[in-house]
């Protein structure tokens, strides 16, 4: 017993002697990565507090109903380059919110789609921009545009089936983004002014299918198939 445990230690410290540098090395190297991997997380939640606080001027303004002066706050950061990432793509719709208010589509258009382009998988701000952004098409006459955004947007985010059993059961999938039957109806509406008349009515008759407990749109989609 004695033996193999003189064995069993000779054999410890030839391995040590033979490859210690090479386990140190390796297990410096999984500190490291273990520190960095702990450092990049406290760094991002670091940024992702500062671009929240350069945020917080414009929002303030936004939530005292200010968008004049929100609006110069939301576009003098975009300008500076301070923010990007989810904070751009924020600051981006809020802006563009604004000049869609103010009849600005042009100015509307190309903010909606820097939101878009830096919203990432973010639901709520990638949706959001994509229905504005349809919106601006649908204002400026582009329908076959407005087409396009609005089929990817109702593809996209739109899950539910009109499954009416599943419904009851509440296991009906929900939709991922809260205006995808604003969506169709306006879909609707853009089908009609393309002349593609048979899309128009299936989509209509889609909203009443999914959507028939949704009064406004439900009612809309009725009567557009009555007329």
């Amino acid at each position: 017993m004695a033996n193999e445990a003189n064995q069993n230690n000779s054999e410890l410290k030839d391995f040590f002697v033979n490859h210690g540098t090479k386990a140190l090395v390796g297990l410096v190297i999984i500190l490291v990565v273990v520190a960095g991997i702990v450092q990049f997380r406290d760094s991002q939640k670091a940024a992702a507090a500062e671009q929240a606080e350069l945020l917080g001027v414009g929002m303030t303004y936004l939530y005292a109903d200010q968008k004049d002066s929100a609006l110069v706050e939301f576009e003098s950061q975009i300008k500076a380059g301070k923010i990007d990432g989810l904070a751009l793509a924020k600051a981006a719709l809020f802006a563009g919110n604004i000049k869609f208010e103010k009849q600005d589509f042009d100015g509307a258009a190309a903010l909606f789609q820097k939101s878009l382009d830096n919203a990432g998988s973010v639901v709520l701000v990638r949706s959001a921009a994509m229905h504005g952004l349809a919106a601006v098409k649908i204002e400026k006459g582009d329908y076959s545009a407005a087409a396009g955004l609005l089929e990817k947007y109702v593809s996209e985010f739109g899950k539910r089936t009109g499954d009416k059993e599943d419904r009851f059961q509440k296991e009906e999938p929900l939709d991922e983004a809260p205006m995808v039957a604003d969506a169709m109806w306006k879909l609707t509406l853009v089908y009609q002014q393309l002349g593609a008349n048979d899309k128009a009515r299936n989509m209509a008759e889609r909203i009443v299918e999914v959507y028939g407990d949704n009064q406004v749109y439900a009612d809309k989609a009725k009567k557009f198939l009555a007329e």
